[in-house]
């Protein structure tokens, strides 16, 4: 697959952004699971929704995309995920040449989450045979009931053997609009041309946002991750509420039979 990892970018800059602000939320979620790379999910009810609990607290399980904050015309379905927690509930393909293990997760938790940062360790036999972190994740915000999708990159994905198992740590910190944190942005647009992915997202918070304005694309086999691309956005300054960003994602040949895409920058 020749496609380019531009995570890492993404990451350096908030990296610098947060140590200019000083201090950021403390994490507030943690959670962990195992999982082998046969694993598969089920289930779930589309618009923009809320999640809703029970007497006893129980999170409801949202349709994907339940924010309407995605673009695109996948529409798959997940498991409900562990009550009360960030919990894995789907492992895509483990794409060596890029590095990358895509997943699916839902939030299970009372409160919405940002800066969605995981960590993945990989183990065959017993003994641990690789460690990366995700490097992106839409959307950039997650209600509570809602389902997210991420990756992470393992620098060594191509010795890491079939049948491995995974098991992902979460950290997160509360949605608001503070200074820095994840800003999503709703995809008003998602157009498949030629092998390009051409839209566009606006700021639909009522907050200032600003760059750099990740764009990711998860290809979808019915309910099955697929495969992922990213890009930025044409812009990268300061856009207010109702302003626009546009982006443009080749998929270098890569057969996409649906699609979700997911824009996100940060709160100025």
């Amino acid at each position: 697959m020749n496609r380019t990892i531009l995570g890492p970018l993404v990451l350096a800059a908030a990296a610098s952004m947060l140590a200019a602000c000083g201090t950021t939320n403390a994490p507030v979620t943690a959670s962990s699971a195992q999982v082998t790379e046969s694993s598969t999910s089920s289930s779930a009810p589309t618009g923009e929704q809320s999640a809703s609990a029970d007497a006893t607290g129980k999170v409801e399980p949202l349709p994907f995309n339940a924010s309407g904050l995605l673009g695109g015309n996948a529409k798959p379905t997940f498991a409900a995920g562990e009550q009360g927690k960030v919990s894995v509930v789907q492992i895509g393909p483990l794409e060596k040449d890029s590095g990358t293990l895509l997943f699916a997760f839902r939030n299970n938790t009372s409160e919405g989450i940002s800066h969605v940062d995981w960590t993945g360790t990989a183990t065959s036999g017993g003994k641990i045979v690789a460690t990366g972190n995700s490097q992106g994740g839409i959307p950039a915000q997650v209600q509570s009931g809602e389902v997210g999708l991420a990756y992470i990159y393992f620098d060594n994905a191509k010795s890491i053997p079939k049948g491995a198992t995974y098991e992902f740590t979460v950290e997160t910190t509360p949605v608001d609009t503070s200074s820095y944190n994840t800003a999503p942005m709703k995809v008003t647009q998602a157009n498949l041309v030629g092998e390009s992915i051409v839209g566009g997202a606006s700021n639909a918070t009522d907050t200032e946002v600003q760059g750099p304005y990740g764009v990711e694309v998860y290809c979808f086999n019915g309910d099955k991750i697929q495969a992922q691309h990213q890009t930025f956005a044409k812009q990268d300054g300061k856009v207010a509420p109702g302003g626009k960003v546009t982006f443009s994602l080749d998929l270098y040949g890569d057969k996409c039979p649906t699609f979700t895409v997911g824009v996100g920058g940060y709160f100025s």
